[in-house]
């Protein structure tokens, strides 16, 4: 939701903060106008630094606000600055348009609402932040969003009057909300190439080639230059493409039929308004543009694009003193469950619009159009929920990530060298007395090898091949750097129906209850006995609970909210099993004789019943918060009406008469839940005729007759058990989040193997809850949730320590409180202590022992990620329904199994219809992060090798030649970084989870053990090779002028073909396979590419090949020494590849260690050792190998 409310909102004159709630992100408003002697200073000194000045301010948005224009009032500002802390995000136009006075309602959330005036002599003053329009409003002298704007008439619960909006008011609010659609500006080529060529990366570049050619690298200029075009047009096309795919989804626009000035016409969809009346039932009406309450008549629709889940959904129209108007909240981003059930949203597709009997005032029986189905338009564009989720890939999250902040801080850190380098070689080369222009060129270059343009780039290529990789196995990403993420998942909560298990449960059987008796009968598993089930078999005490005529049969038939399609029953695929189950079948048919009335949902019997039909008068649909559905039945004539009622047991329960409830309900319930069904319960009663048609929901979900137990089987999937051991053996925490039963859970979970055999399981059970004292005791509370053994032993938790302890002192068994255990926790009991013990050690226990979450609502498993994440965990989230969008789009990963090829419900879609997917994605995610790291220390000692050799050159002032740069970063480095790039996921999960930080101990360790070994033995060559009898030092070729030094000679040939080596080899270093990477023998292409250049490089320095050293600048060098430098670079490679994979990481935990406690002593910071210390038993216990990086 966006929340901009007055009193979150610093009502100052120039500036104002608002809250992105849903963007996560809090910004500030500041009004500028045009300083004309700013912009004239600025644009004098983008002349007098040639462009660099605008360059700059590109590369810093807040200089160019900050030198031309002035702050001012909101009121006249002409642009708004918006700002995150010091950093500026954007700087937008603020637009003014007429006010006729017709724009005129309140902001804000329904229970908050400001009314907000706009007279004829108002200006509309409006501006866009990524797509959140905001208007300004004189009264409170502050922009408000107009996602939050709700028309005056909607709060008294009025829709838009029976003529339709005026022109007038269509007109101003299409200047105030814009067009209905949502249209992402696509960029035009030219745009796009001006915004790459303004990247850091290509600017250096560029610089970079200007230097090489002013040293006559043509060749290698035109080389590199020649590629950063291929570069450049090859990210235009993919931006471009990527823009168009999200466009393509996103912006529809189709013909509707509106009401305005009391006149139905055909128009465009981008030319709704909020208040438009749309008739839903026109034949082009395929795909709803925009959000819409239901006014008349019914609809189905397919909501699979917006939450993934395929099932269609039964869309109601609001009804009279419901007061669904009233309760809309516009500003939210999803809608309450009895909202929701009125609304159809924006990029859903109509699978059936039903007419209705019109309740419009002024329409009579011999109106023109006594039967509609019609909505009104509550959102458009980016206001309504799709445009909410569509504008949730344009601006994703910031995550936690630190792998791309690391990169560019190494980045800086390599500059950091190449200014220490340019400075030393500078001095040098003055000593030498070369020329000034001829320093600075050649300092210059240093920077240019010190710094590879191509680092950041390298690093995302492995995630682009992890992407093509999880498509091909049905795996769509709508947002690839959080592969990357992917690989440091510590914990995965998955939904349980659908996900865990089979989607569609077989009915195992009906356990009715004799009333007589007072206990349940034999599970009944032939839906032919159950028509002998009617309660009309016990005269006498239904008579006393007044269940007199209610069957069981007759339930199983008829409390649902089916619907049927093209002779198809549409709808919860749970209720259409219990129908198939109880061999009725269902129909529509007209109960009067008015052909235009709308056909009802009845049940017919089969013909061996004695049953009669039964009409569903009407329907109450399953609602999570009350977690029942019901329904109101007659007979054909109307005269036998009953209510059915099925849900949750311990909902149902609490319904019912007590004396209708049999002893043994709690026994059975525990038998069936323990034994991994799902179980529903059935209820009913007798109603009134008369009154029946007058009662509420409330007034009908009462005073109900138990009837049975429906019981379902719910397969688990054939993977389940698998890839759930699979992730334990990795140490990745799995965790069940369900609406089910508690125990029905915990039996899944055991069956499954999420729950670990031998594991003890602790129930939670919320008792009448307890205040805080009011010596504010924070553990007060913790004593109103009971921690009991799900088999019913007599050991439990204490409530405070969460730590077990026996309730039977004398029969105390000690190996039985030493076994592990964990905990399954109830929606209620963690609602309660989400808001009555957050914070305290025990409120972090139970998340952290946490295995079951039952009975959990969409926000409550949105929120239970939440909290996991607030304790450090990468989390991710799998689910495959609707109620699972908001964990999927609050999770670090967030994985929606759906047919949808890419749905905006997750940034992950699967078509795998089981979990298998999510070890596929933790596989590949370690993969893409070990080739980041892999491809980053590669280019980072290619950098430092280069750096090495051409500073020891320098020290002659000679330098490497043309040919030599361009074999060595196009035919040896860059072949090399792509294939190490091409590496394939490792077959199986480990333990460990790779590093994700570049300023790890383990990377740190392994790039100065590198940068040591590398430099030294380039070095070491060097100084060998000086002491050799045969070595002639480069000297000038004109005594006194040390710019005419030639670049061939025996020191630039050494070390050019030893350094070529190093470049190949330390490739082979870092091409590490397992744990995370198949083994570098599978990667056939960098094999290939391997072998080839060594094959070359060993031609060039043993070979009698003249043509090359001709081509290469090199001079021939005694036969014996070509294999010493041979020898040096395989001991180099021996040395660099025994301490990357032994040395480096001993080494990197004792040295990181050292320096921490080194800078913890400097600090006087030694009391953060203790705290640390003091922390670290509870998190061992629980996860002794979960990072939390």
């Amino acid at each position: 939701m966006l929340a901009i409310r007055p009193k979150d909102t610093q009502l100052r004159d120039t500036q104002q903060t608002v809250s992105l709630e849903k963007d996560g992100v809090e910004i500030e408003l500041h009004g500028c106008a045009v300083s004309r002697r700013g912009v004239f200073g600025y644009w004098a000194l983008v002349v007098c630094t040639a462009g660099l000045a605008y360059v700059a301010s590109v590369w810093y948005p807040g200089m160019y606000a900050r030198l031309a224009m002035r702050p001012t009032q909101l009121a006249q500002a002409s642009y708004i600055r918006v700002q995150q802390g010091d950093k500026q995000l954007a700087l937008e136009r603020v637009t003014a348009s007429p006010s006729d006075g017709s724009f005129e309602s309140g902001f804000g959330e329904s229970k908050e609402r400001v009314e907000c005036n706009f007279t004829n002599k108002t200006e509309l003053r409006a501006f866009s932040f990524r797509h959140h329009c905001f208007v300004f409003c004189p009264t409170f002298n502050a922009f408000f969003a107009v996602s939050q704007w709700k028309d005056a008439a909607w709060t008294r619960g009025t829709a838009t009057q029976v003529s339709g909006l005026s022109n007038n008011v269509v007109a101003q609010r299409m200047r105030v909300f814009g067009k209905c659609n949502i249209d992402i500006q696509e960029k035009s080529y030219l745009q796009l190439l001006w915004e790459e060529a303004l990247n850091p990366l290509y600017v250096f570049q560029v610089a970079s080639i200007a230097i090489w050619c002013v040293e006559e690298y043509y060749y290698y200029s035109a080389a590199i230059f020649v590629i950063s075009l291929a570069s450049i047009g090859s990210t235009l096309v993919s931006t471009k493409h990527t823009a168009r795919r999200v466009r393509a989804m996103a912006n529809y626009v189709c013909a509707v039929r509106v009401l305005r000035s009391n006149v139905w016409s055909d128009m465009e969809s981008s030319e709704l308004v909020p208040g438009d009346v749309v008739d839903l039932a026109e034949p082009g009406l395929d795909v709803v543009p925009c959000d819409m309450v239901l006014l008349e008549g019914n609809c189905i629709v397919d909501e699979s694009m917006l939450t993934g889940e395929s099932v269609p959904e039964s869309k109601v129209s609001v009804v009279s003193g419901d007061h669904v108007l009233e309760s809309i909240d516009v500003a939210a981003h999803t809608f309450d469950p009895a909202v929701s059930r009125h609304i159809v949203f924006a990029g859903t597709r109509i699978i059936r619009a039903r007419k209705a009997r019109s309740s419009y005032p002024g329409f009579s029986s011999n109106s023109a159009q006594p039967f509609r189905a019609t909505a009104m338009v509550l959102r458009t564009g980016f206001c309504t929920t799709k445009g909410t989720l569509v504008r949730s890939i344009l601006f994703p999250h910031a995550t936690k990530f630190r792998f791309y902040r690391d990169a560019m801080r190494f980045v800086w850190c390599l500059a950091g060298i190449a200014c220490i380098g340019f400075i030393v070689n500078t001095i040098n080369l003055h000593r030498l007395g070369v020329s000034p222009g001829e320093i600075a060129i050649k300092a210059l270059d240093l920077i240019t090898v010190a710094v590879p343009p191509a680092l950041p780039a390298s690093m995302s290529i492995g995630m682009v091949f992890a992407a093509r990789r999880l498509r091909k196995a049905g795996i769509f990403c709508i947002s690839p750097s959080r592969i990357n993420v992917a690989s440091k998942v510590a914990v995965v909560v998955f939904d349980k129906t659908g996900t865990l298990t089979e989607e569609g449960m077989d009915v195992l059987g009906v356990q009715t209850v004799s009333q007589t008796l007072g206990e349940f009968g034999e599970l009944q598993t032939d839906p032919w006995g159950l028509e002998n089930t009617s309660t009309m078999q016990d005269p006498g005490e239904d008579a006393k609970v007044g269940g007199r005529g209610l069957s069981v049969d007759v339930a199983l038939a008829t409390c649902h909210s089916l619907s049927i399609v093209d002779g198809t029953l549409v709808g919860d695929p749970l209720e259409i099993k219990m129908v198939e189950f109880s061999g009725w079948s269902i129909d529509e048919r007209n109960t009067t004789s008015d052909p235009h009335e709308t056909p009802t949902i009845t049940a017919c019997p089969p013909q061996s019943s004695h049953q009669a039909i039964r009409v569903i008068m009407r329907c109450f649909e399953f609602a999570p918060e009350l977690r029942r559905s019901s329904v109101v039945t007659s007979d054909l004539n109307g005269r036998q009406l009953a209510a059915y009622v099925k849900g949750a047991p311990e909902v149902i329960r609490d319904l019912c008469h007590p004396e209708s409830v049999p002893k043994n309900y709690d026994t059975i319930l525990n038998t069936h839940t323990q034994g991994g069904y799902r179980v529903i319960s059935l209820a009913g009663r007798m109603l009134d005729i008369d009154a029946a048609q007058l009662l509420n929901r409330k007034s009908i979900e009462c005073d109900l007759v138990f009837l049975g137990f429906l019981v379902f089987e719910n397969r688990l999937k054939p993977a389940t058990a698998s890839v759930l051991c699979e992730l334990r053996d990795a140490k990745i925490r799995t965790i069940m989040c369900t609406g089910d039963n508690p125990l029905t859970a915990v039996s899944v979970a055991q069956e499954c193997s999420l729950i670990a055999p031998g594991t003890t399981v602790f129930v939670s059970h919320l008792k009448q809850p307890a205040l805080c004292s009011s010596d504010g005791n924070m553990f007060v509370p913790l004593t109103s949730v009971e921690w009991k053994e799900s088999t019913g032993q007599s050991i439990e938790l204490d409530p405070v320590t969460l730590i077990p302890k026996s309730t039977d002192p004398h029969n105390a068994c000690k190996t039985e409180l030493n076994r592990p255990y964990c905990l399954a926790i109830t929606g209620a009991a963690f609602a309660y202590l989400e808001r009555h013990a957050q914070g305290t050690p025990a409120w972090k226990h139970m998340l952290m022992r946490g295995a079951v979450f039952a009975r959990m609502s969409p926000e409550q498993k949105a929120a239970l990620v939440d909290h996991l994440q607030q304790l450090g965990y990468i989390s991710g989230f799998c689910g495959d329904g609707a109620n699972d969008c908001a964990a999927l789009k609050t999770a670090d990963i967030g994985v929606s199994l759906s047919e949808a090829e890419a749905s905006v419900a997750a940034p992950f879609t699967s078509r795998v219809s089981d979990i298998s997917c999510v070890v596929q994605l933790v596989r590949e995610g370690r993969c893409s992060i070990a080739t980041s790291i892999a491809c980053f220390k590669y280019l980072g000692i290619y950098s430092i090798i280069q750096f090495t050799t051409c500073c020891i050159l320098y020290s002659y002032d000679v330098n490497l030649t043309n040919g030599q740069f361009l074999f060595v970063d196009l035919f040896a480095v860059l072949p090399i970084t792509v294939c190490l790039d091409r590496f394939e996921p490792f077959s199986r999960l480990v333990p460990r989870r790779p590093t994700a930080s570049l300023a790890s101990k383990r990377v740190i360790a392994s790039l100065i053990g590198h940068t040591v070994l590398t430099a030294g033995f380039q070095l070491a060559v060097f100084a060998m090779s000086a002491s050799q009898s045969w070595y002639h030092a480069p000297e000038p070729a004109t005594p006194g002028d040390p710019d005419s030094t030639p670049e061939k000679g025996d020191l630039n040939t050494i070390l050019f073909v030893f350094s070529a080596f190093q470049y190949v080899f330390m490739g082979v270093v870092f091409a590490i396979g397992p744990p995370y990477r198949q083994r570098a023998i599978r990667n056939y292409a960098f094999v290939l590419v391997t072998v080839s250049l060594l094959a070359f490089e060993l031609g060039v320095l043993l070979g009698p090949l003249p043509g090359l050293r001709s081509l290469f600048g090199l001079v021939k060098v005694q036969v014996g020494w070509r294999f010493v430098v041979f020898g040096m670079a395989v001991a180099n490679f021996v040395m660099c590849y025994f301490g990357e994979r032994v040395v480096f990481p001993l080494v990197a935990a004792p040295a990181a260690k050292m320096c921490r406690l080194a800078r913890l002593v400097f600090t006087g910071r030694l009391s953060e050792i203790a705290r640390r210390n003091s922390t670290k038993g509870l998190i061992d216990a629980v996860d002794t190998d979960t990072e939390l990086s």
